[in-house]
């Protein structure tokens, strides 16, 4: 089975949220089957950051990436979450 890499974009709900406490939240609460690749923060503004993540996730999930954001914009101090690219992994 193939994998998918999601690249996906969390707006925390105040600048006052950490990233890497929420971050962690996250991972804690993916299903077993996704998994962080990479982390990056992207800066807003007025001293809000965006936190960008790369998840490898199975291709053939069903509902495509909906449960991955919906695991996510169910976190305390996600404001929302949204998919900003995708790419198949292998062939």
């Amino acid at each position: 089975m193939t994998d998918v890499l999601v690249v996906l974009k969390v707006f925390p709900d105040s600048d006052e949220v950490n990233l890497d406490n929420l971050y962690t939240d996250i991972s804690s609460k993916l299903p077993k089957e996704y998994k962080i690749i990479r982390k990056e923060t992207e800066p807003i503004a007025f001293g809000l950051n965006a936190l960008i993540l790369y998840v490898q996730m199975p291709e053939q999930t069903e509902g495509g990436t909906d449960n991955l954001e919906e695991v996510v914009n169910n976190i305390q101090g996600v404001s929302h979450a949204e998919v900003v690219g995708i790419t198949r992994l292998g062939f």
